[in-house]
């Protein structure tokens, strides 16, 4: 058989192999932190963290698509899903706020957050006669200094206390793409007395770094006693609509197929284990399922 010269082929005929050869695949882009052990990007993409684990087997779910990666602080990110950029993130906590603003996806359960405090302080702290402290009275007193991480939630209940802080309180906080990631360092060099984060994170950095970190300690939380859901999220858009919907479907996927929101051994403390485990479990049970009414409203 003869095929005419490409010259001589129809204008409707080129254009149609133009087009295919060139169509470009849908791209989706997703929002990562320098968030050391929960995101650990490396050279710009999903590394060996938690949420970096449950990125990779979303994304791996998706195929068909280019997928992208910003690394960004939280207040850039979330302004990006405000101003409906066509990307999502995936490890950011729930909140009553983010539900209103975002289209959400519930990944799995994490435990409360602790206050992390130098040795130095801890006969300092306000506590109650269970050793928990309480936050709002530590935030009144100006002789010590907290750090937090600007836009970053601290849960509900921890979130309603920190926004009631004193105007005169000595509590600073900064943004950067790592989460605090060095505000155990400014603990360590006096730089600061205690930030709020959790205790598998101080656990890791120990792990990491030998003794330099032993004189940092986690104290619970006076009335901080339920645990956070992570959560993915996109921008309410038609497009991040769209988004959640397969991202969705493909968690539960996970939840049913690879154990997703299932506790850890590698980031789960024993008493973790033994405190929050069964409601992780419960948890994965009900994950196994699309979320209901996702998208409707």
């Amino acid at each position: 058989m003869r095929i005419a010269s490409p010259r001589l082929w129809p204008l409707a005929v080129v254009l149609a192999l133009a087009a295919a050869c060139c169509r470009a695949e849908p791209v989706m882009s997703w929002a990562l932190q320098d968030f050391a052990p929960v995101s650990m990007p490396v050279d710009g993409k999903p590394g060996e963290g938690s949420t970096d684990a449950i990125l990779k087997a979303i994304v791996q779910k998706l195929p068909g698509i280019e997928h992208r990666y910003v690394v960004a602080s939280a207040a850039r990110i979330y302004a990006l899903l405000d101003a409906g950029e066509p990307l999502c993130y995936v490890g950011g906590l729930r909140t009553p706020e983010r539900e209103q603003r975002y289209w959400v996806s519930d990944l799995q359960l994490v435990p409360p957050l602790q206050l992390i405090a130098h040795r130095r302080v801890l006969k300092q702290l306000p506590r109650d006669s269970a050793g928990r402290v309480r936050l709002p009275e530590l935030l009144a007193r100006p002789g010590l200094r907290g750090i937090l991480v600007r836009e970053r939630s601290y849960g509900v209940v921890l979130d309603a206390q920190l926004a009631k802080r004193p105007a005169e309180a000595t509590v600073e906080v900064l943004g950067g793409t790592n989460m605090g990631g060095n505000f155990f360092e400014m603990l360590r060099l006096d730089r600061a007395d205690y930030t709020i984060d959790y205790d598998f994170m101080l656990l890791h950095r120990q792990r990491q770094d030998g003794r330099k970190y032993e004189d940092l300690v986690p104290v619970p939380i006076q009335g901080n006693d339920a645990m956070n859901v992570v959560s993915t999220f996109c921008p309410r858009t038609v497009w991040g609509r769209e988004a959640i919907l397969r991202i969705d479907a493909v968690v539960a996927a996970l939840a049913r197929t690879a154990g997703l929101g299932l506790p850890e051994s590698r980031w789960t403390t024993p008493e973790v284990e033994r405190l929050y485990g069964p409601a992780m479990r419960a948890f994965n049970l009900t994950r196994r399922l699309p979320t209901p009414g996702l998208g409707a409203h």
